[in-house]
């Protein structure tokens, strides 16, 4: 029965059968209303009618039973160019991306008219299916065709084009079109953000502008990514003036959550944060790039605070989340906070993929339980090579460099290529273990078997390990002779080397190189400051912490963290005052007695004051590792060098296990030795 009592009538033959039957169709609001009304219509043979053929299979396209319309399609006697088209478009919109193709060849074949809507419909199906030979089979019909320029069909080309890997082929397309629209502009904008070509982004813009066309929200949206992935904040802030002044952000969601992520990239996390508050409705994308931000930037607490707001406000956390809130708790070595959130995603059901793994193996691995990252590790069903790298930087931070090297070796036995990450993960576990030898051959390896160029970070490195091992001269000539101008990390490797082997003349040098290259970072400063203390110095130490503060520069306040019952506990030098008379201190003196007498004694050159002798272990007891240590001791049930050396000691007498972090690794202190062989 149809709505309202309608009766479908019998197969009659008379001149009303046609107007009878077309004027049922304004009841078939249902599947089974259509069903009895295309039986009708077979029983009275007009189902292969030019009339009644394209109004049933319409009528099925719209209640969304593709299956049923595609049969009816098949039964209509010529199809027409408006048929092709819909069925065609019905089943690229249920990602029917095979049979897209099939239809379209169906099409060409029985000598049907190719249009621009018809031919994106099989340049999107390309793409669904990932077949670039195929949509450059589509690029030659429409250069047959005279289509290439036009303003449907060149922007489905560019987008197949940049996402299948060739951004020249889309930049010809590009080319090719005579009125370029706001798409237009915005295709190619996306594609070059896909490659990483933030500068040609910029290239269009100035040709955008050159030819007067007027910018609208979804260009800005890719100008502002642009300058975020190059850090161009004064450019980025041009941008968001011109879009509150053309008043593009109210309205446009994603326009504001490429304005918190660029904030966020440049370093400006008030300013951020101050518009993420602003938005009206926060969806999970722009939620993840705030706890994304703080989390990159040194902000972990806040990004933890934030990801918290996230679920009291009832939003689904996303893998791109997950991701972040693990990289805030491996910041904070917090190993609470990471298993809770790993908890979280266990009691909801959320799969794990390759890229919230490796999270987790750098959390574990940076929270001190390298044992639980490697179970993580061996527990990815499809490892890729960060997975690989992520792991056997795990290795080296804890100073298993044997353990490092092998991964190494396995990864390369199951045929996965390293890539340059992988190698700065190598040649870091041989520094800290001063491994000469195998670094020299990796380092060598990188560029002779697998066609990686070393930049930065890789000289840096070798740096690092031929200063650590006393070879300064050798590192300094390492340097001189690299085929690109050496960078902050390799210099700072090499002033780090002068401080470790007190060489205060070739320090003086180093820091002229280096202060060029972080003329607003205080730590250039502190360090040479460091070196002439340690040696005794203290006129030129004094004139370095003058010239620091006269250029407006303040030593960063050093800390150590530790988490005890489920709480993050934080003390500096600073706090030595504040614990005074109370349990830490005394704990501590006991300890002190107890270690004196098994032959510790203080090592004053780590105290960087012009004190006498009894100052400078009043000083030395208040590092902030020890006060952590004994805080520890009385609540549980980058290391100072005397400190490290009174954690063995401690160890010893408590008969405890102590895994301390510092800057770039972990000490697993037990039984009195260190599991760096003293080698930091």
């Amino acid at each position: 029965m149809l709505p309202n009592g309608a009766k479908l009538i019998p197969p009659i033959s008379s001149r009303n059968r046609t107007k009878t039957l077309l004027s049922l169709f304004r009841f078939t609001k249902t599947l089974a209303s259509i069903h009895q009304l295309n039986a009708q219509i077979l029983v009275n043979g007009l189902h292969r009618s030019l009339l009644f053929g394209p109004m049933i299979f319409g009528a099925y396209i719209q209640l969304g039973s593709l299956h049923v319309a595609s049969k009816a399609f098949n039964h209509i006697a010529f199809e027409n160019l408006n048929s092709w088209n819909t069925i065609l478009a019905s089943h690229s919109k249920n990602k029917c991306f095979h049979d897209v193709l099939q239809l379209f060849k169906r099409m060409l074949k029985e000598g049907n008219l190719v249009d621009s809507f018809n031919l994106v419909f099989a340049v999107k199906a390309c793409f669904g299916l990932s077949l670039f030979q195929g949509a450059k089979l589509f690029h030659s019909l429409a250069i047959k065709l005279r289509l290439e320029g036009d303003p449907y069909v060149a922007p489905a080309l560019m987008n197949v084009y940049t996402e299948l890997g060739s951004l020249e082929e889309a930049h010809k397309v590009f080319e090719e079109v005579p009125q370029k629209n706001s798409v237009i502009w915005g295709v190619m904008i996306k594609g070059y953000l896909n490659f990483s070509e933030e500068f040609g982004v910029f290239e269009l813009f100035s040709r955008m502008r050159r030819s007067g066309f007027e910018l609208d929200p979804f260009v800005v949206e890719g100008l502002i990514q642009a300058c975020g992935n190059v850090y161009a904040g004064k450019e980025g802030k041009t941008f968001h003036g011109l879009c509150i002044k053309k008043n593009f952000i109210d309205s446009n969601f994603f326009l504001q959550t490429s304005l918190v992520d660029m904030y966020m990239k440049c370093g400006f996390l008030d300013f951020a944060l101050k518009l993420f508050e602003e938005i009206s409705y926060r969806d999970v994308v722009v939620w993840s790039a705030i706890i994304a931000g703080f989390a990159r930037n040194g902000r972990a607490l806040e990004s933890i605070s934030i990801f918290r707001q996230m679920l009291a406000d009832l939003v689904t956390p996303n893998s791109v989340t997950f991701a972040s809130i693990v990289l805030a708790c491996s910041s904070l070595g917090s190993l609470k906070q990471g298993r809770s959130v790993h908890g979280y995603m266990i009691r909801n059901g959320v799969e794990l993929d390759v890229k919230n793994y490796t999270s987790f193996i750098d959390m574990y691995a940076k929270c001190g339980c390298i044992v639980t990252a490697y179970r993580f590790f061996c527990q990815i069903p499809e490892k890729n090579v960060f997975s690989w790298s992520t792991m056997i930087n795990g290795f080296g931070m804890h100073g298993l460099c044997t353990e490092a090297l092998n991964l190494f070796y396995e990864m390369r036995s199951v045929n996965q290529l390293p890539n340059s990450v992988t190698f700065v993960s190598v040649l870091s576990a041989c520094s800290h273990s001063g491994r000469i030898e195998e670094g020299w051959s990796h380092f060598k390896s990188m560029s002779r078997d697998y066609g990686i160029t070393p930049v930065e970070e890789h000289y840096a490195c070798m740096v690092d390990l031929l200063g650590r091992a006393g070879k300064i001269d050798e590192a300094l000539s390492f340097i001189n002779n690299m085929p690109t101008e050496p960078g902050a990390s390799a210099w700072g490797a090499l002033l780090g080397a002068c401080r470790i082997h007190r060489r205060a003349e070739l320090a003086e040098e180093v820091a002229k190189k280096l202060l060029p290259l972080e003329s607003d970072q205080s730590g250039v400063y502190v360090m040479l400051s460091n070196i002439y203390a340690d040696i005794g110095m203290w006129e030129m130490v004094k004139k370095t912490r003058l010239k620091m503060c006269e250029k407006g520069l303040h030593k960063i306040v050093g800390f150590t963290s530790i988490e005890v019952e489920e709480k993050l506990y934080l003390f500096s030098s600073k706090d030595r005052f504040a614990y005074k008379n109370t349990q830490i201190e005394s704990l501590w003196n006991s300890l002190q007695e107890r270690m004196r007498e098994l032959g510790y004694v203080p090592d004053l050159r780590f105290v960087l004051h012009d004190v006498d002798d009894e100052v400078k272990q009043e000083v030395l007891c208040g590092h902030s590792e020890k006060l952590a240590i004994v805080f520890g001791l009385l609540n549980s049930g980058e290391v100072c060098g005397d400190c490290h050396t009174a954690s063995k000691f401690i160890s010893l007498i408590t008969r405890r296990k102590i895994i301390m972090r510092d800057v770039k690794r972990f000490h697993h202190v037990q039984d009195g030795v260190c599991s760096c062989g003293d080698y930091w």
